[in-house]
């Protein structure tokens, strides 16, 4: 009687592992990664290269990720010489070494620019990138060193109020958003007591270190980076800019729709797309200072947009029609750069962030 053979795997790494390790050095650049653990033996190599095939395959748990680490050619692929569980992943991946990863990371990404795995769906011939931040996790009985802190407002089920506090994680990352690849570059985790703003600015200057200055070349920015400081070092930096622009920059802002109030818009275009219809008009004003005490002269965009979408509510389909407005404020060159591409740019930072926080 046959021996019951073991279930295989229904899906394939080989082929994939092949190319990586011909195109971006994969496996000798994961030799490099390291963990905490004192002469483990299972070394932090394995350990990435199997959690990075649950990755790839989707795998919903370390528990299904272990069906296949039972597997000898699996073993053999990942390179060690026997099955390991949930453990040794964990007390891995709790002590890994971030920066190693990064330097793995910085070399896939120059990789891709390399072999212009950026070039398609270049703006103008340019590079976009925009930068977001998000939140990671929160609890309010666990925290570390490194948590953030913030006062969350409850009732009790008798109608008292209260308040406790929640501990949480929140970074700031940048990612290149034209190509069909958009690899994130580089994150950094905000520390006690400062905001997003202070991290981006150290972010800015470390990806200038990582890739240099000009591995890409339009940054995409919410409001909240309608500063001086952001500014500056962009310029100095070489990175052009298209940043939303809200109230709180009260006096560009003002002065900008003085003068959009005092005549019509300059473009109107309509936009369909699978489940939405979208009217928009604009106008823009050139060279208006930022500040007065950094009067950059800067192009403002406004657009004022009626957009129809296609829904379902209770059982039937029907049409919720919206109107928005929006502001941008742009140091790229209003000839090369034409409002409806400074319109492009600024939705294309929203749809970024849209599939970020998916």
């Amino acid at each position: 009687m046959r021996q019951q053979e073991k279930p295989r795997p229904t899906h394939e790494l080989s082929s994939f592992a092949r190319y990586l390790n011909k195109v971006f050095d994969f496996r000798s650049a994961s030799d490099l990664l390291t963990d905490s653990r004192h002469q483990p033996e299972i070394s932090a190599a394995a350990v990435f290269r199997a959690v990075f095939h649950g990755l790839v395959f989707r795998l919903t748990s370390f528990q299904q990720l272990q069906s296949d680490i039972a597997q000898p050619a699996f073993q053999r692929s990942i390179g060690v010489e026997r099955a390991f569980g949930d453990d040794v992943l964990r007390y891995s991946l709790c002590g890994f070494d971030l920066s190693t990863l990064e330097t793995m990371l910085v070399q896939v990404n120059r990789t891709l620019k390399r072999n212009k795995g950026f070039d398609s769906g270049r703006v103008q011939g340019r590079i976009v990138a925009a930068l977001d931040g998000i939140e990671v996790l929160s609890s309010y009985s666990r925290c570390c060193e490194a948590c953030l802190e913030r006062r969350i407002s409850y009732v009790e089920a008798d109608g008292t109020p209260g308040e406790r506090i929640q501990y949480y994680h929140r970074a700031v990352g940048c990612q290149i958003v034209s190509a069909p690849v958009k690899p994130i570059l580089a994150i950094e985790w905000l520390q006690p007591g400062e905001g997003e703003d202070t991290a981006a600015l150290r972010l800015f200057r470390r990806i200038a270190e990582l890739y240099g200055p000009r591995f890409f070349d339009i940054l995409l920015l919410d409001s909240l980076y309608a500063q001086a400081p952001v500014l500056r070092l962009t310029q100095e930096l070489g990175w052009d800019v298209v940043i939303a622009l809200k109230q709180e920059r009260r006096e560009l802002y003002q002065n900008a729709m003085g003068l959009f109030q005092a005549r019509p818009a300059e473009r109107e275009f309509e936009r369909q797309q699978e489940g939405e219809y979208r009217r928009v008009q604009l106008w823009q004003a050139e060279d208006l200072p930022f500040t007065q005490d950094f009067p950059l002269p800067v192009r403002v965009v406004r657009s004022e947009e009626e957009v129809t979408r296609r829904k379902v509510q209770g059982g039937k389909p029907c049409q919720q029609t919206t109107r928005q407005q929006w502001l941008w404020i742009s140091t790229l060159e209003g000839q090369a750069f034409p409002a409806p591409l400074i319109w492009q740019l600024g939705h294309l930072r929203l749809e970024k962030r849209e599939q970020w926080l998916e």
